[in-house]
C-alpha cells in the first residue's frame, strides 16, 4: 500500500479550484466575444457602426483562499456545529477545572500547528472525546489545516475499498490530510490481515511524515495492548510523540 502522503488533501482541492476559476474565466471570456461579435454583425448588416464597444468585464474568481477553507471543511467529515469547547455542560467545579485544563492544552495545540505531536483521548463512553476532537478539528480548519475525521469502524471500510474493490483513492484522505482524527478506536471489527495490518501502516506512515493524529478510545492503556500487538499500541501511546488525555467526567448523553 502506498500512501501517496505528498499529493495532499489541500494541494489536490487548490489545483481544483485553479482548474475551475481557468475555466470559468475561458467561459466568461468566450461569452463576451461572441457578444461582442455579434453586436458588430448586427451594425454591419444595417449599414452602421457599433457606437460602443461592450466593457470587457474581467472575470474575478473567487478568494481561493476562502474558497479552500470551506471545502476543507466540506471534506472534513466534522459536524458542522462542533466549533467551540464548551465548560457549561459539567455542573461540578471540580469536572469543570477539569476539563478545562484540557481544553487550554488543546487550544495550545492549534496555536503551535503543525507539530508531529499526537493525541490520544481516553476515558468511558460519553465523557466528551469526540467533542472535543471535533472541536480540535474545526479549529485547525479556522488556520486553513485539513483534517478527516473518521470512525475506525469506517477506517476499515475504506481498507476494504482499497484491497477488494480496487478504489485506489480510498485511502487518500486519511494519508494526505494535516490531521487524521480516528474516533471510537476499539469498535472496528477485526479482520485477519486488514484491520490491525492496515491501522499499522497508516500509524507509521503518518509519523514517519510528521503528519499526527488524533485517536478518540473507550479502552484503557491496558485493553489498548490487550486488543492490539505491541507494535501498535507503543506507537500509539509512546510518551515521545503522544499526548495521552484522560477524561474522567460523567456521561454527558443522560
Amino acid at each position: 500500500m502506498t500512501s501517496g502522503i505528498r499529493n495532499t488533501v489541500k494541494e489536490r482541492i487548490k489545483r481544483e479550484l485553479l482548474s475551475e476559476a481557468n475555466f470559468n474565466r475561458q467561459e466568461q471570456q468566450a461569452l463576451l466575444d461572441t457578444k461582442y461579435y455579434k453586436a458588430l454583425l448586427a451594425a454591419d448588416q444595417k449599414g452602421g457602426q457599433v457606437k460602443t464597444k461592450p466593457v470587457r468585464e474581467i472575470y474575478k474568481a473567487p478568494s481561493i483562499e476562502a474558497e479552500l477553507k470551506k471545502r476543507l471543511r466540506a471534506a472534513s467529515g466534522l459536524k458542522p456545529g462542533a466549533k467551540t469547547f464548551d465548560l457549561a455542560v459539567f455542573k461540578d467545579a471540580a469536572t469543570k477545572t477539569e476539563y478545562k485544563k484540557i481544553y487550554d492544552t488543546l487550544d495550545k495545540y492549534v496555536a503551535a500547528f503543525p507539530t508531529p505531536k499526537n493525541l490520544v483521548f481516553i476515558g468511558a463512553a460519553g465523557t466528551g472525546k469526540t467533542h472535543a476532537a471535533q472541536v480540535l478539528g474545526s479549529k485547525l480548519l479556522d488556520r486553513g489545516f485539513s483534517v478527516f475525521y473518521i470512525t475506525a469502524f469506517a477506517l476499515i471500510q475504506r481498507f476494504k475499498d482499497y484491497i477488494f474493490n480496487f478504489e485506489a483513492d480510498a485511502l487518500d484522505n486519511i494519508f494526505g490530510c494535516d490531521l487524521l482524527v480516528i474516533d471510537d478506536l476499539g469498535t472496528e471489527p477485526k479482520i485477519k490481515n486488514i484491520s490491525e495490518e492496515y491501522l499499522l501502516n497508516v500509524i507509521n506512515e503518518r509519523m514517519a511524515n510528521d503528519t499526527p493524529f488524533a485517536i478518540t478510545t473507550n479502552l484503557s492503556p491496558d485493553d489498548i495492548l490487550a486488543r492490539y500487538d505491541q507494535r501498535l499500541t507503543s506507537r500509539i501511546l509512546a510518551k515521545q510523540s503522544s499526548v495521552v488525555f484522560r477524561f474522567k467526567g460523567k456521561d454527558l448523553r443522560f
